[in-house]
């Protein structure tokens, strides 16, 4: 009975993690638009603030990601599947940033407004393929919240559409850039509220 416990706490401990990514992330990634947007009101626009503030919340991300869950308990079967997973959800970003520029014409605005807003719908897909290749097929977690906020982002990435056209100076493109952050830090919120309760309440149920 005992050691059935602590296999039951451990499944809380590896749930309350996930559910607390959602924060992390969305604080990393959070304060990463809102740095871009300052820089850009103080000096200017430059389409390397963009990748700068992405890149360095991806691997303050990806430290922070790789530190918490060393202390969860995973064979080497789900190590392997999170990996690959991990390098799925960078896979749209490569496409929409090194890819399919190469195919445009954009005026010099409108490439501010590509490079400054393509992130949100690569990060939606990027996390529907560490959904469905990772947390679909993990045991242990309670929820599912990886692909469903994937899901939601990119298809709320359609929301821009009709706002694209009033997109007219630079200030413009930090409007939408900041619309953009606040939706991805909202339902990342919803992500972890979803996750943590129903970790607690599932673990709450078999004690």
């Amino acid at each position: 009975m005992f050691g059935d416990l602590i296999v039951k706490m451990e499944r809380y401990r590896y749930n309350l993690i996930a559910s607390t990514s959602w924060v992390i992330f969305g604080m990393l990634f959070g304060g990463a638009v809102m740095l871009f947007n300052g820089v850009t009101l103080l000096i200017g626009y430059n389409p390397l603030y963009v990748a700068a503030c992405l890149i360095s919340a991806g691997m303050a991300g990806a430290f922070v990601f790789r530190s918490m869950w060393r202390l969860t308990p995973k064979d080497r079967e789900t190590k392997r599947m999170w990996r690959t997973g991990l390098i799925l959800l960078v896979l749209p970003f490569f496409v929409t940033y090194d890819i399919i520029p190469g195919f445009l014409t954009l005026s010099q605005l409108q490439q501010s407004l590509y490079y400054s807003l393509v992130w949100y719908p690569s990060l939606g897909f990027g996390l529907i393929l560490l959904g469905v290749s990772a947390e679909l097929r993990d045991k242990l977690l309670t929820t599912r919240t990886i692909t469903l906020s994937g899901i939601a982002i990119a298809a709320s990435s359609a929301l821009f559409i009709p706002l694209l056209g009033l997109v007219t100076t630079y200030r413009g493109v930090m409007a939408l850039n900041m619309i953009a952050g606040s939706m991805m830090m909202l339902i990342y919120f919803g992500s972890f509220l979803v996750s943590f309760f129903r970790a607690t309440k599932a673990f709450i149920s078999q004690v």
